[in-house]
């Protein structure tokens, strides 16, 4: 895929987004959140660098992790407490992750010299 480094920086940059609307959304500053949507956001951005630098292997590791991470917290967290995590936000991240996750096993199309 020729930009998956673009979707997965944007997957990254969705990510942290997510962590800031959630303090927005309490109207209060909520570190948990803010914190692993952060760090994992920035994995994911370096994933993307890595596969700028055509580094496929580590970044698609790398991209991985981070897009499983996000997918099963959310997911869990829909699915165990809905009244209270059953939001737009994490419906959108949740799909988000799965988009990342099908870019990453999306064979890539070999350029022969």
């Amino acid at each position: 895929m020729p930009h998956r480094d673009l979707f997965t920086i944007i997957f990254g940059l969705h990510v942290v987004w997510t962590g800031l609307w959630r303090s927005i959304q309490a109207a209060a500053y909520k570190p948990n959140s803010l914190w692993f949507c952060l760090i994992i956001g920035l994995v994911a951005i370096v994933a993307g660098f890595l596969y700028r630098k055509r580094l496929d292997r580590a970044a698609s590791i790398t991209a991985f992790c981070a897009a499983a991470i996000v997918f099963g917290f959310y997911f869990r967290e829909f699915i165990t407490q809905p009244e209270k995590d059953a939001t737009f936000r994490v419906g959108l991240v949740i799909l988000s992750s799965i988009a990342q996750l099908v870019v990453i096993f999306l064979p890539q199309k070999r350029v022969s010299a």
